[in-house]
């Protein structure tokens, strides 16, 4: 264990491991596993607070809303049939996407979500698209906000992302990589039902490009178009050894169309 570290604290109760957190600044942190290992696998603080005995691990179906634990595995992601029936498998096929097999046993959904800007960031522009709701507790009590306006903050945790399938959405995933398991250079994930579309990309722009417009059978090629436009008009990509600025920006407007095309139903079936 890094000799920084004062103090390894497995607290049995949300209480108990916000209490910890509550502490001075940058004197306590929570031990999140991501699905891309780290340089520095524990975190920066004297006092890391292990969750993993906290009561977040669940996937619960109900009549039209699906709840999914902030601390569930990736894998169970994977294995889970609800998970699976969700928008033609979009969260399933992007928690697989995120690790091996071996991280994703160890990797949870919130780790998905904090890691995102920095490892695979499929899963969360799955839950992006489908318009999650984000559960956050602290000292002061819970609030549900929408996922895409969650970000992580001290002394506070994401312990659910409640996703709502009252609207039986259709979904579909396209993404660019230098290898078919490789980190996507550029990902897209569409979300459409009868109502409306949702885009989530990432690889275009330092966080992740959110775009939604109203559909209707009349002018799908029309919300089509506004939301590729809409993509591309966010896009602030920056260049890496992956891909330069421009292919990541031509490549948002690419896949955001394939796979909004791919999401719709009546374009699936032709």
């Amino acid at each position: 264990m890094p000799a920084h570290i004062q103090a390894y604290q497995r607290p049995p109760t949300p209480e108990q491991a916000l209490a910890l957190l509550s502490q001075a600044a940058g004197q306590a942190a929570p031990l999140i596993p991501q699905p891309r290992m780290p340089d520095e696998v524990f975190p920066p603080a004297p006092t890391v607070v292990d969750l993993q005995a906290l009561p977040w691990v669940y996937i619960s179906r109900e009549p039209t809303t699906l709840r999914l634990g902030a601390n569930t595995p990736l894998q169970t992601l994977v294995d889970n049939a609800a998970v699976a029936a969700v928008a033609d498998g979009i969260l399933q096929q992007s928690a697989e996407l995120a690790a091996p097999r071996t991280l994703r046993n160890l990797a949870t959904l919130a780790g998905a979500v904090e890691g995102a800007a920095e490892g695979p960031p499929e899963l969360l522009l799955a839950l992006l698209a489908l318009n999650a709701t984000a559960t956050v507790q602290s000292a002061a009590g819970a609030e549900q906000l929408p996922l895409r306006n969650y970000h992580s903050a001290p002394g506070a945790l994401l312990v659910e992302v409640a996703i709502d399938l009252e609207a039986a959405p259709h979904g579909a995933l396209a993404r660019v990589a230098r290898t078919p398991m490789d980190r996507a250079i550029v990902a897209a994930v569409a979300v459409v039902d009868a109502r409306q579309a949702r885009i989530a990309v990432a690889g275009a722009a330092p966080q992740p490009i959110v775009a939604e417009t109203k559909l209707s059978d009349a002018s799908l090629n029309a919300a089509i178009d506004a939301l590729v436009e809409a993509v591309v008009a966010q896009s602030a990509p920056v260049g890496d050894y992956r891909g330069s600025a421009e292919y990541r920006r031509a490549m948002a407007g690419v896949l955001t169309r394939r796979a909004l095309e791919n999401a719709i139903p009546q374009r699936r079936s032709a």
